[in-house]
């Protein structure tokens, strides 16, 4: 006998969660508004809001791990965070909820900003969503791999990698970009998710669904036919 299984459905099929358009809009529109703000230095807490080792570690402003991730150097940097940023956000609210996908990449986020303005010299100021975006990345793709399993190990590896080379790897070094801020964003990302899945295996696995056929071959049938024919009643 054969058994045939064939894939229908897993947690990664559906959403979950409605209005991750939502927030993820409100999370780009507050980027945009902020960095209008930090652009206009005349209002009076646009200095409030960028973070560096002089305020984060001399005068413990620590609300700047928060809002520094909010404000973008200028427009070019703006935009080129605003699109994976809404992608990636609407996509992890959208499957994981307000919680797992926005509050604890926001609260997360301000451990990868500690670490890397703490490698800075004093003068350097880190801005930018960049820590965010690939912190979902770093979230979404281990849940990918754990999720897929109808998949192989090599095919799922494979496009991971795929996703990475193409999507996070820069094709130009530019020394204003903080690759830093990027790959720890992408490491934290990476451990809170095998956390996340450790915890809740049972219940993300719930979800798979799959279609089991069993085939019977030719000798099982001759095999049933004999044990037919081998009955015998008093």
């Amino acid at each position: 006998m054969n058994i045939e299984k064939r894939f229908i459905s897993n947690y990664l099929t559906k959403k979950h969660y409605k209005f991750g358009e939502v927030f993820a809009f409100a999370l780009l529109s507050l980027c945009t508004i902020l960095s209008l703000f930090y652009w206009d230095n005349s209002y009076a807490f646009s200095n409030l809001l960028s973070a560096n080792k002089v305020n984060i570690f001399e005068h413990k402003e620590y609300w700047r791990l928060f809002t520094t991730s909010f404000i973008h150097a200028d427009l070019e940097h703006l935009l080129a965070n605003s699109l994976m940023l809404f992608i990636l956000s609407y996509f992890v609210i959208s499957f994981y909820g307000l919680f797992f996908g926005l509050i604890t990449a926001l609260g997360l986020n301000m451990i990868t900003n500690f670490v890397v303005i703490n490698s800075y010299v004093a003068n350097t100021t880190l801005v930018g969503a960049s820590g965010i975006v690939y912190y979902l990345w770093g979230f979404w793709l281990v849940q990918y791999f754990f999720l897929q399993t109808h998949m192989s190990y090599f095919e799922r590896f494979l496009r991971i990698g795929a996703v990475f080379l193409i999507l996070l790897v820069p094709t130009q070094y530019s020394p204003r970009t903080s690759y830093m801020a990027h790959y720890v964003g992408f490491f934290v990302g990476n451990i809170f998710s095998l956390l996340y899945y450790l915890v809740r295996s049972d219940f993300l696995k719930s979800y798979e669904k799959w279609n089991i056929k069993y085939i019977l071959e030719e000798d099982d049938l001759l095999e049933d036919q004999t044990n037919y024919e081998n009955i015998k009643y008093d």
